[in-house]
């Protein structure tokens, strides 16, 4: 069939083909080059775009633009992402940091409430990046399409965007289970393809059909592509998301601190020798990215595979999480040159983000620490908190808090937990926390603010019975809250901590064949609650959500996304916010008033609500389909109610939740270890942190930051050792025509709202 183009996407199926059958993939590559084959996409697989995190979904393409050049000399301008379900608005800046200025999906003609209005249009994001979109409506077979009549004429009438393009893209074959076209698709285009009062058809390339779409007159859709469908794949599978959550931030802490590591004179505190570091482990890092960019393929991830896929995806992703733990390690390590003293018997602490952060971090009980300073020290269940928030880290810093020449530690004012009649009450000098005989938060009283934070009780665990009408592992229907009911009755609660440093409540339930143990923690000279939470899981086609009725009133929350915020209506006044019933949120949500506000952060969860003042938070469902086992067994995780004076970005909301993810690292080291600096210092505008690495294919150091809040101004980041050059580059680390100025030890950046700047330096 000498007409026929074949289009395969995902640099990670060629790879394979590499490894099995190189054979094969020398004769595609004849086919790449005679133009009878298309590798499209740019990407590694087609990831997830909702749960995938910001600097994953820049591997995605990093690793996949590279792969497709290197293999057969292309790069792509288009993002191929038929079967997604769904799209954060952070995403139309990643992809033209990677090159791709073109977007295609199908999915989003899936919603079930309101049609989308547009289906050749700008893909505005939340930064104001704009990407050329198509999508189509196949009345046949969707994606799968076939050629006959249903399917091409029904595709072509409901092209909306006919006056101002007289073409549409159709895919067609049995492309859902990872086949092809078959013959008999190909002799019926031969048939019909100039059939009269049938649309003509002509085989072609996607690369192509998008360079001939026209760019003026096109409607501008903003914001998420938000899909009325397939909302349970937020929640799904919920040891797949926490594991994903830890190995992309175990990724970047071993970049960072092996990056660190690797500099000339970084050991024994970075300026004391000007020897080289320890080589930066490149093909060990590049492996693990790629194990978990797989694993973020859009049925793995949310949660919709079968059971056998998840026997592969579980050791899998906890192989990622230790191998980029004992990088990140034996980097920490190379810092303070533990290893090269007599014996053990003192820990290093190390701050694995670019936020100063208090000297909190619990010591594992087979960690030797002696020489701690007992005023900010405190023995906990297999361990000691040390806690002394007069220490500050800075970025990327290592301490060892024995050798601080004396210092005794200052610590905050102390917490307390106590019986109160039926209840129990944990209290510092910012909170008052009642937790009732049912184990729900009665209140939290915000001394710094005298107000309360709740309306109603809080963290209250409701059951809803969760059977979608189709697609299980899929779908929550909108009709879920009219089958559910609290879990009211607590087994037992007692204090398991009492201060003074840290104290915490456990409340234990036994619900039918399930049980929710929950901690809830606080720390002196803290505002957060932390949930620590353990669900031993065995039901199915049954929702269990967390509510926090807020004493809040906004009528917009925010929810954290790919480099920064969507921000959502609260009421649901028209059938668009009624459908988005449940939504995607990365570390965070929050409601705030202008003065005071509360967010509840996770270290693994994404389904969430909000309505009115209330926050829902999904924690774990059990269906049956496909994967009859679905979340089946032990669950741990934590989520924190952290009430603040401000709004989301006054109260550094971002830096909480990325704490939350990344708390400090012990190490064990020898008596004469030493510390190293911080990095860097960041005045004016705030950043977030996204990676800090090797560059691949140059000398030098990438960082990479974003603005997280929605401000534009002036950012100065002032270096611990001099900077001999500093270039923007691209995200794929190639120069880029971006403004920065660069003195000496300091660099400076004027930044957009939710902008994404990576910077090659060398020291």
């Amino acid at each position: 069939f000498e007409d026929f183009t074949f289009n395969q996407s995902s640099a990670q199926a060629y790879a394979w083909l590499e490894e099995d059958d190189p054979a094969l993939l020398d004769r595609i590559t004849e086919r790449v080059k005679e133009g009878r084959w298309e590798p499209v996409g740019g990407m590694w697989v087609e990831p997830d775009s909702q749960v995938t995190g910001a600097e994953a979904y820049v591997r995605q393409l990093f690793y996949g633009q590279r792969y497709f050049e290197s293999r057969f000399g292309i790069r792509n301008d288009t993002a191929w992402l038929p079967d997604v379900f769904g799209f954060s608005g952070g995403i139309p800046q990643v992809l033209l940091g990677a090159g791709i200025s073109k977007f295609f999906t199908i999915k989003v003609t899936w919603s079930e409430s309101n049609p989308f209005p547009v289906d050749l249009f700008w893909w505005e994001g939340i930064d104001g990046s704009r990407v050329m979109a198509h999508t189509f409506y196949n009345p046949g077979a969707g994606y799968n399409g076939n050629i006959v009549p249903l399917d091409t004429i029904g595709t072509w009438r409901g092209l909306k965007g006919k006056r101002l393009h007289d073409q549409t893209l159709l895919s067609f074959g049995w492309g859902d289970g990872g086949g092809g076209p078959d013959r008999q698709m190909l002799e019926n285009y031969a048939r019909i393809k100039d059939y009269p009062v049938l649309p003509r058809l002509r085989m072609g390339k996607v690369e192509e059909f998008f360079a001939s779409l026209p760019t003026e007159g096109v409607p501008t859709f903003t914001g998420e592509l938000y899909l009325e469908l397939h909302r349970a794949t937020l929640t799904t599978q919920g040891l797949v998301k926490k594991l994903n959550r830890e190995s992309e931030h175990r990724l970047v802490e071993a970049e960072a601190f092996a990056a660190l590591a690797s500099l000339p004179g970084a050991r024994k505190g970075l300026l004391r020798n000007r020897q080289p570091g320890p080589d930066y482990p490149h093909d060990r890092l590049d492996a693990n990215w790629k194990r978990l960019l797989l694993n973020q393929f859009h049925d793995i991830l949310p949660g919709s595979s079968i059971n056998e896929v998840y026997q592969d995806t579980h050791p899998e992703l906890r192989a990622v999480v230790a191998t980029a733990v004992e990088i990140r390690d034996s980097a920490i390590a190379s810092l303070t040159e533990a290893g090269s003293g007599p014996g053990t018997g003192s820990i290093a602490v190390a701050n694995p983000a670019m936020h100063p952060r208090p000297l909190t971090v619990i010591v594992p009980a087979e960690m030797s620490a002696s020489g701690l300073p007992a005023n900010v020290t405190q023995r906990i269940e297999g361990g000691q908190l040390l806690h002394d928030p007069s220490r500050q880290l800075g970025a990327f810093e290592v301490v060892v808090p024995a050798a601080q020449n004396g210092r005794s530690g200052q610590p905050a004012a102390g917490v307390s937990a106590k019986r109160n009649g039926s209840g129990f009450v944990i209290e510092n000098g910012l909170v008052h926390v009642a937790i009732g005989a049912d184990g729900t938060l009665h209140r939290v009283f915000d001394k710094r603010a005298d107000r309360d934070a709740l309306s109603d009780r809080g963290n209250q665990l409701w059951a809803y019975v969760d059977r979608p009408r189709a697609w299980d592992a899929w779908d929550i229907d909108e009709t879920y809250e009219n089958a559910g009911f609290e879990l009211t009755d607590a087994e037992s609660i007692e204090i398991v901590e009492s201060g003074p440093l840290r104290a915490a409540v456990r409340v234990t339930r036994a619900w039918r064949d399930s049980r929710f143990v929950q901690t809830y923690r606080l720390l002196s000279g803290s505002a957060r609650i932390d949930i620590e939470t353990t669900i031993d899981w065995h039901e199915r086609m049954m929702l269990i959500r967390a509510l926090f009725p807020t004493s809040v009133h906004t009528h917009e929350a925010t929810f954290e996304t790919i480099f920064g915020v969507h921000k959502r209506p609260t009421h649901r006044n028209t059938s668009w916010e009624r459908a988005r019933f449940e939504v995607s949120a990365h570390r965070f949500v929050d409601l705030s008033e202008p003065a005071y506000g509360v967010a509840v952060l996770n270290d693994g969860k994404y389904g969430h609500s909000v309505v009115g003042g209330t926050i829902g938070l999904s924690l774990v469902r059990g269906p049956l389909a496909p994967d009859p086992f679905a979340d089946e067994g032990e669950h741990r995780f934590t989520y924190s109610f952290f009430p603040h004076p401000g709004d989301w970005i006054d109260a550094g909301v971002v830096h909480e939740a990325h704490a939350l993810n990344a708390p400090l690292v012990p190490l064990p080291v020898p008596g004469d270890a030493a510390g190293a600096p911080a990095l860097l210092s960041i005045q004016c505008v705030d950043l977030g942190f996204a990676a800090f690495k090797r560059a691949h294919d140059r000398d030098g150091l990438v960082l990479r930051l974003y603005e997280p809040h929605g401000i534009a101004g002036r950012s100065v980041l002032t270096f611990s050792r001099d900077v001999r050059s500093a270039t923007a580059v691209t995200l794929l680390e190639e120069d880029a025509d971006s403004p920065l100025e660069h003195d000496g030890r300091t660099v400076t950046l004027r930044v957009r709202p939710f902008e994404i700047i990576s910077i090659l330096l060398e020291f």
